[in-house]
């Protein structure tokens, strides 16, 4: 499955297609759907972080998906998030979308909007990897070995 290209713009105001366009890879994307998706993209973060550790070029992102019908208070929205953001380079991490997420899910076969995303995204957009929920021990093995074959 290939992930759509999907216009982002980082909490810097720098504007992406993602996934073609972003540095380094492969790409682990978190796709968040509600503001308290954040608490399971938090208990993800700590894992990931160490994954791109032992990984070199793996690339860590959060995507929150917004309902395009909000662009026009992209500024408001972003600017919350981004004063609520003290660390540069989590704010250049963290990638808005603005975006039909109906079609976004249709696209890449997520069954539910309630919960957390995480896919495993290589250079080309191919998607290698897909998580949904909390971490557990069964996911993030499965994920590192992902990244692992993808880096080989």
């Amino acid at each position: 499955m290939q992930f759509p290209p999907l216009p982002v713009r980082d909490l810097e105001g720098h504007d992406y297609v993602i996934p073609h366009e972003l540095p380094g890879g492969p790409h682990v994307i978190l796709l968040a759907f509600q503001q308290w998706h954040q608490i399971i993209v938090n208990a993800w973060m700590p894992h990931l972080e160490a994954f791109a550790d032992r990984h070199p070029g793996t690339e860590v992102w959060e995507v929150p998906s917004i309902s395009k019908g909000y662009r026009l208070f992209r500024a408001g929205i972003d600017g919350g998030m981004r004063a609520g953001i003290p660390d540069v380079d989590v704010r250049k991490h963290t990638l808005t979308a603005y975006t039909d997420v109906g079609k976004l899910a249709a696209a890449l076969e997520l069954d539910s909007l309630e919960t957390v995303h995480v896919l495993l995204v290589d250079c080309t957009g191919e998607v290698l990897s897909h998580a949904e929920g909390e971490p557990n021990e069964q996911a993030l093995a499965d994920l590192e070995s992902a990244i692992r074959d993808a880096c080989s």
